[in-house]
């Protein structure tokens, strides 16, 4: 399969977010927005941001839910469900999960709920964890430190096992309606599925977005200043990825990717156009103590409350998926040129592929659950092809250390392809 051509932002130029202002050179007719998120704490900030635009120009029309990553099904809907009250905005749909699965053969069933990476489901909702347990503890995401029940008001809709809308049905539902931008922020499981069951509805897909990988990216956390002579940087310095529980095995990962990594080259392989922002631009730009002096003086409303008291716990990270909002809307406000102008990034195009499974291929290690045992791989994949090396089975998969080395050799990453 070709490598996919990315439109890729690789600079960060300005901080600055501006609100609904200007039109879309797109045309009159809204773009209709569908964003796929793990409701981690960046990510209601990349909604809230979305949600802030004329929705004249920019129509968000659903939500879905990726439960493999860093949040819980019922307290990611619940939360989302108070964000969109608090925002007027109970019109829009909230699917997550489902209970439908793949069979040993390959055959995708319908509603898979996305609650493991592609290379572990089954027909149960029940399995391995080897990509999730790089995340770490979730109460604090699912609760949002505690601020989600204490400050956001809460509406009438709350989430019901085996009656949530599924991620499946409101994806086929929304694209089937029209032309629309999908914009994803989390793990890329419940899109890759909707592109490998629904083929035919590609052609209504205009374009995707994506926050995730690094490409030439050198993560600055635990870096020392250029004339600090005392100071010893940790490991995560420097390494492209930012999986910081877990570089020591694998350091080229970034979490929306690596969760799984096979449902992300099925999307970079789709042949839709793709606008990538990864940690090559992001890193440059940080939450920092400046930045929140200067975002307490502009308090003006509840969402920017909410966010300014999130903030307080989320200091040491960077803006991740509410710069790929940003990016978003400024792309498409800019009537979509085919170099990507905006007004917060240099852009480039790049073609890149996803490193899935580590060389030498065509390994039978028992860590591949793809081509295990099997005559026929699944999915049809190639024997000896690029998914059929060791695939890291967890933090501490022997085969990613390496004996005297802080830093790892396994790989999930996106590699340039020529």
């Amino acid at each position: 399969m070709a490598s996919g051509a990315i439109l890729l932002c690789f600079l960060a130029m300005s901080m600055s977010f501006h609100g609904s202002v200007g039109e879309s050179l797109h045309s009159k007719t809204p773009r209709r927005l569908l964003v796929d998120t793990d409701m981690d704490t960046d990510d209601f900030f990349a909604l809230l941001y979305l949600l802030k635009q004329n929705r004249s120009e920019f129509d968000l029309k659903e939500v879905t839910i990726n439960a493999n990553a860093w949040s819980d099904a019922g307290h990611a809907v619940d939360h989302l469900y108070d964000i969109l009250y608090m925002m007027g905005r109970d019109d829009i749909k909230v699917g997550v999960g489902g209970e439908g699965g793949i069979s040993n053969d390959g055959k995708i069933h319908p509603d898979v709920g996305g609650y493991l990476p592609l290379i572990d489901q089954s027909m149960s909702t029940v399995g391995d964890c080897r990509y999730r347990q790089a995340i770490p503890v979730r109460l604090n995401i699912d609760t949002n430190f505690g601020l989600r029940r204490s400050f956001l008001p809460q509406g009438n809709r709350r989430y019901i096992p085996l009656v949530q809308p599924t991620a499946q049905q409101v994806m086929i539902d929304t694209i089937s309606d029209g032309l629309t931008t999908v914009i994803l922020i989390g793990s890329h499981t419940n899109f890759a599925i909707f592109l490998m069951t629904h083929p035919e509805l590609k052609k209504n897909v205009e374009h995707i977005y994506v926050m995730g990988g690094g490409v030439r990216s050198n993560n600055p956390v635990g870096c020392c200043q250029e004339n600090n002579t005392s100071c010893k940087p940790s490991g995560q310095c420097g390494i492209i990825g930012n999986l910081f529980t877990g570089y020591t095995s694998n350091p080229y990962a970034e979490f929306n990717i690596f969760v799984d990594p096979f449902a992300a080259y099925q999307v970079i392989h789709s042949g839709i156009p793709i606008t990538l922002v990864p940690l090559d631009a992001t890193n440059s730009i940080p939450i920092t103590e400046q930045f929140l002096s200067e975002f307490k003086q502009h308090q003006n409303t509840l969402e920017a409350q909410y966010c300014y008291q999130t903030m307080k716990f989320y200091t040491a990270s960077f803006m991740w998926d509410s710069f790929t909002s940003g990016i978003a809307i400024s792309i498409m406000r800019n009537g979509d040129k085919y170099n990507g102008e905006n007004e917060f990034a240099d852009m480039e195009y790049m073609n890149l592929t996803v490193i899935t499974s580590n060389k030498p291929y065509g390994v039978d290690d028992g860590s591949n659950p793809f081509f295990n045992g099997r005559e026929v791989p699944r999915f049809n994949l190639t024997k000896y092809g690029v998914h059929s090396g060791h695939v890291q089975t967890g933090l501490d998969d022997l085969f990613c250390l390496i004996n005297g080395s802080n830093t790892g050799r396994c790989e999930v990453a996106f590699k340039v392809a020529y």
